[in-house]
């Protein structure tokens, strides 16, 4: 008779750590497929684009950034099949009920990169409420995708950009280093800075004394009396400004009374009349201003009147009467 092998505990231990590592490898695949939308039920859409360059089957297929599929397959569109704006290839995808109500009409499939340099995806805007729900086998709508190639140029330029300004920093640095300019000046030329910190000096010298009280200037910063007689001629100012507003006193009549304006307007018109009637050559004056005739006599008048009067001063005995006495 046939003996029954004896299970041993280690043979327990090897099959307990089995059962338990299948437990486990079976949670986390349930999880992954959660988490993935693997094993919920699904519905195709197709879209087509120029170029579907580092996107492969299986990659993930996102709404808004929230993973919601993944990629079906990738097909090439024949050459006589191809829509008039050239794309060449058709991408099958994937994508979970769950989320068919955000996916519509005008919504649109964008590859893009995960990360700057990570794996590539299919990421679908959300469409707008007006739009119709996209149902299984129709057209999704795409948008042109960022290539690495203008990832690598946009990242060319923006090096370039930063070579041309650390040469510039240091063409600048070394400006200053040889001196040019006036910053170089400041910072290598030992005679500005001998002048600057005299012209500290000297400023420290003529402020010491206004800081102490000492004199004009010392004082006015100092003096309390004079603060004081500044404050009272400003009140007095004040108080001065304030009866002129209110029209006392000869001034503050003259500003707030008319009766200087309409003085003024009278002497104004009589001036005027006056000035009118001389240019018109009216009196004697008047005439005098504009009768040339009259001019030219009192003229002569006036040179007759200067030689006689040299004449006497040359002969004056010429012009006394002789004296007889009885």
């Amino acid at each position: 008779m046939q003996r029954s092998t004896q299970i041993t505990w280690d043979q327990v231990r090897v099959g307990l750590v089995i059962i338990f590592t299948i437990t486990i490898l079976s949670v986390g695949v349930f999880l992954v497929g959660q988490i993935g939308n693997v094993f919920g039920e699904r519905y195709r859409l197709v879209t087509v684009m120029v170029s579907a360059a580092g996107l492969v089957p299986g990659a993930p297929v996102q709404v808004a950034g929230q993973t919601a599929g993944q990629v079906d397959r990738i097909e090439f569109i024949a050459p006589d099949q191809r829509p008039p704006t050239g794309e060449a290839v058709a991408v099958w995808l994937a994508v979970s009920t769950n989320i068919q109500d955000q996916v519509r009409a005008d919504s649109r499939a964008r590859v893009r990169t995960q990360g700057l340099l990570g794996d590539r995806l299919i990421d679908i805007e959300p469409g707008s409420a007006g739009s119709r729900v996209l149902q299984d086998g129709d057209t999704l709508s795409s948008a042109p995708a960022l290539s690495y190639q203008e990832l690598l140029g946009r990242a060319s330029d923006a090096v370039d950009g930063l070579t041309r300004l650390s040469t510039s920093l240091s063409d600048l640095t070394e400006g200053l280093l040889r001196g040019e300019g006036t910053a170089g000046q400041l910072l290598l030329n030992d005679q500005l800075y001998r002048q600057l910190v005299t012209l500290g000096d000297n400023l420290n010298e003529v402020l010491a004394p206004v800081a102490e009280g000492r004199g004009v200037f010392g004082r006015m910063l100092s003096d309390e009396e004079l603060y004081d007689r500044l404050v009272s001629a400003v009140t007095s100012l004040d108080t001065l400004t304030a009866s002129v507003a209110a029209g006392e006193g000869t001034v503050g009549r003259l500003v707030r009374s008319d009766s200087l304006y309409r003085a003024l307007a009278s002497s104004t018109a009589t001036v005027d009349s006056l000035l009118g009637s001389l240019q018109d050559g009216e009196s004697s004056i008047g005439r005098l201003l504009t009768d040339d005739g009259l001019y030219e006599e009192v003229l002569k008048t006036l040179v007759d009147l200067n030689t006689l009067l040299e004449d006497l001063r040359e002969n004056p005995g010429k012009y006394v009467p002789p004296i007889r006495i009885f």
